[in-house]
């Protein structure tokens, strides 16, 4: 596809739709998304691999074999650094450094497949899903996995207990499965995951991205509401309220796309929301985390858990304290919010730095097009991936990611950041061609 560049009296007018490049790669092979996403169908608690008292679930394995080709990709010439490169090795750094700190050689190991597992999907995303054609590869194996998942996570419905693990237990002599949790009278369905929690907080993801990635409405109806039934059947409150934003979102975004300033007023409104919360609640974190569940007693028990972590964190608010036991009944049973985990594992800066990586995956770029239309697949991919990390941080208040939720997360902020690169090489490479272009002569695009 072809840019045109004419001349008017006034100056150039530039009339062009951008199509998208090709760099850094050649066929886009499903096989890599296919190793990113295997993690979400084998579940990590039941089949594990040990080599050398290194314990592996599919989702590391997958992960480990496209590490080193990950990193000769990111390595390439045409390849280069973001903001958010720096902040996830940070974070992994500081993880380390904590652990070791804290806890000396004793953390290290569970500390190392913390780090392979988001560090690890952050940058096999970041070398093989750069651009819209490579991103599309990954969305279309998404659908077959979350169909997948939602069949499974309908077997546990429909069955009344957790048959999909009972199974995967009695195959590979797995861990036990979890209890099954009820809630008004239908088993809470967890599929291939570890809680039915994390299965809500994957199909809530999968539908964000399904939402704005889908050309079809047909295909964007199917696979979004697929996702979204995938969220009835965990029952659980946070994802569910995670989509319907994203469908407010979507619904925003679609009433106002040709207004460029609606991005800038929702992020004012929503700045003027939080300072009023501040200002009226009592407690405003109690507050929030006890609005994102359904049973007032689950905000509460959340509420509890904010209230006996927060002290713990100020007791070591630099390195934390790693894997240790909290001599608290609440806190050494379960701490329902990735927050809270991971500030009391590897300190407060750990977490500033997570939120730093998150936030400038989708930093806006500037854009040298100037009168010429973008790629609208790669608009709304970008809008599509900025909103769900933008829930994964949000459900994070009240849900702990671990397993394979947690290596979702990384891949998920791999993705939005080469999607940032790509804008960024392809909003340079046409201003420079429209710098140089005589006027009225076409600008071959780079196939």
């Amino acid at each position: 596809m072809i840019a045109v560049v004419s001349r008017s009296a006034h100056g150039p007018i530039f009339r062009a739709r951008v199509a998208s490049t090709r760099t850094a790669g050649g066929s886009y092979s499903a096989l890599p998304a296919w190793l990113v996403l295997v993690g979400a169908i084998i579940p990590a608690a039941q089949v594990q691999l040990y080599v050398g008292g290194a314990k592996f679930t599919a989702g590391r394995i997958g992960i480990l074999l496209l590490l080193v080709p990950a990193l000769i990709r990111l390595f390439q010439k045409d390849r280069h650094g973001l903001a958010s490169d720096f902040f996830v090795c940070i974070v992994a750094g500081w993880m380390f450094a904590a652990a070791y700190y804290t806890s000396g050689m004793d953390a290290i190991s569970s500390t190392a497949a913390e780090t392979l597992e988001f560090l690890g999907g952050y940058i096999v995303a970041r070398a093989f899903f750069f651009g819209p054609d490579a991103t599309y590869t990954f969305t279309r194996v998404l659908k077959r996995v979350i169909a997948c998942i939602v069949l499974l996570a309908l077997a546990d419905n429909l069955s009344g207990h957790l048959i999909v693990q009972e199974k995967f237990s009695a195959v590979f002599g797995g861990f036990a499965p979890l209890a099954p949790d009820y809630r008004w009278y239908w088993v809470r369905a967890a599929a291939t995951f570890d809680h039915p929690i994390l299965l809500g907080a994957f199909c809530a993801t999968a539908c964000c991205i399904f939402l704005f990635s889908e050309r079809r409405q047909s295909s964007k109806l199917f696979w979004a509401g697929l996702s979204l039934f995938g969220c009835l059947l965990a029952l659980s409150s946070a994802p569910l309220l995670s989509c319907s934003i994203t469908l407010a979102l979507y619904v925003y975004n679609a009433l106002l796309k040709r207004y460029g300033w609606r991005w800038h007023a929702l992020n004012l409104l929503l700045g003027v929301a939080v300072v009023v919360i501040l200002s009226v609640a009592n407690h405003p974190l109690g507050w929030i985390v006890s609005h994102l569940t359904f049973d007032p007693v689950s905000g509460y028990f959340r509420m509890l858990i904010w209230d006996a972590a927060i002290p713990r964190i100020l007791d070591a608010p630099f390195a934390g304290h790693a894997f240790s036991s909290l001599q608290d009944d609440i806190l050494d049973t379960t701490v329902d919010a990735a927050w809270l985990v991971f500030a009391l594992r590897f300190g407060i800066p750990m977490i500033f730095f997570l939120a730093l990586s998150n936030i400038a995956s989708f930093l806006p770029v500037r854009s040298n097009f100037r009168g010429t239309i973008e790629d609208t697949r790669l608009s709304d991919l970008r809008t599509g991936f900025t909103i769900a990390v933008a829930m994964l941080m949000f459900t994070g208040l009240t849900v702990h990611y671990w397993n394979y939720m947690w290596i979702f997360w990384g891949v998920c902020i791999g993705i939005r950041s080469s999607l940032r690169e790509f804008s960024i090489y392809q909003s340079r490479v046409m201003g420079e061609r429209l710098e140089l272009a005589p006027a009225g002569r076409p600008i071959a695009q780079t196939p």
